[in-house]
């Protein structure tokens, strides 16, 4: 249930047989981390947005390819939410799984300490990361990174972040779930369901500055060991940003 007092501002249902280019752009296209990015793992079918990890001789060569999309609007504040199925983690040991889905919100440099002077000059905030690393659990993630902290706990840790919040849904690999955050002038909060499962204003204030909202399946860690036929989907139905008479949406110009 969306909080008393926003109104709709960007929808998604993903109900053409393609990706609408006016709401998003693929991104990120090329080699990332331990495998590609490429737009011809993200489609459009059914009714759902469809991003796609598999090995395969694509066109940067042989590898792990998967996709990322990016909203075109760009927010400050509001209600981000997404009803997706994340998809099926393949472990590697007892705490390594290396694909995994996210929906998340991100500043043009939070990790750089002299923009994100600890959280207000931006943020990475991390609604959903779907993994079974702890104790083979399927569950999410949720999580928000900022650099420049003036008393940062973590100290060496590459971003200033709070503890992980982990989440135990043990069909969120299957089924639907509706995930969400809002994020207001002084604190954010995290969604399940409809119910609230995180609140917390790190780091030395909120993002202040505009954010875009992104669906990634990343391919991070090594994927030794793992079978080359192995594939796996996250689906997304719908994606939806509310906002108050405080938030802003910033088209590119």
């Amino acid at each position: 249930m969306v909080p008393e007092g926003y109104k709709l501002v960007f929808e998604d249902d993903f109900n053409g047989d393609s990706l609408d280019t006016t709401k998003w752009r693929c991104r990120r296209s090329g080699k990332r981390r331990c495998g590609y990015n490429a737009d011809s793992q993200v489609s459009v079918e059914n009714g759902n947005l469809v991003i796609r990890q598999k090995y395969f001789d694509g066109e940067f060569g042989p590898g792990w390819y998967s996709g990322w999309v990016g909203a075109i609007p760009r927010f400050i504040r509001g209600y981000f939410e997404v009803r997706c199925i994340c998809n099926k983690n393949v472990r590697r040991g007892p705490d390594i799984n290396p694909f995994w889905s996210a929906f998340w919100v991100q500043a043009r440099h939070p990790y750089e300490a002299e923009f994100s002077q600890g959280g207000p000059g931006g943020a990475e905030i991390d609604v959903v990361e779907a993994l079974e690393n702890f104790g083979g659990m399927p569950g999410i993630e949720s999580n928000i990174h900022v650099k420049g902290m003036k008393d940062p706990p973590l100290l060496g840790d590459p971003t200033d972040h709070p503890p992980v919040v982990r989440l135990n849904i043990p069909d969120c690999f299957t089924a639907y779930h509706t995930y969400a955050l809002e994020w207001t002038d002084k604190v954010y909060r995290f969604f399940c369901d409809g119910k609230m499962y995180f609140e917390t204003s790190w780091g030395d204030g909120v993002s202040l500055v505009d954010e875009e909202v992104i669906l990634s399946l990343e391919h991070a860690f090594s994927s030794e060991g793992i079978a080359l036929d192995t594939e796996s989907e996250y689906i997304i139905d719908y994606v939806r940003v509310y906002q108050k008479e405080d938030g802003v949406m910033v088209m590119p110009e």
